[in-house]
């Protein structure tokens, strides 16, 4: 659902760009650079718009899989057969539960490790 969000804004951001093209221009206009002045800032806002969204997104991934309780507490195991130890998970993650995670990859103590920012779903018990 957060991808559908991105995209919808990205698509918005390029919309308000190309929206002063759609226009007729007036046959007379007060200043002629005035047009030129207002394309570049529809561009430059339309630019910033989209770097921001970047970087706002750029850092979450989100994992989605079977959690379990090991000896070092708990770790989820993902669709691509990847393990990841969980760090900062919070009171709603436990074992025996599939959910889809938002958060960041990074190394662990014992390979691979997800800190988790917040749980995006929960999918109910894993499948045996």
């Amino acid at each position: 659902m957060k991808r559908l969000s991105f995209r919808t804004c990205v698509l918005c951001s390029v919309a308000l760009v190309l929206l002063p093209f759609s226009r007729p221009a007036a046959a007379n206009s007060i200043c002629g650079g005035c047009e030129a002045a207002i394309v570049g800032v529809t561009i430059g806002v339309g630019a910033a718009v989209g770097v921001g969204i970047y970087l706002i997104h750029r850092g979450h991934t989100s994992l989605t899989g079977c959690v379990r309780q090991t000896n070092n507490g708990l770790s989820l195991t993902a669709k691509d057969g990847n393990n990841y130890e969980l760090v900062n998970a919070p009171s709603e993650v436990r074992a025996r539960e599939r959910l889809s995670l938002r958060g960041h990859k990074m190394k662990g103590t014992s390979g691979r490790a997800f800190r988790v920012d917040h749980v995006a779903r929960d999918y109910g018990e894993c499948a045996p």
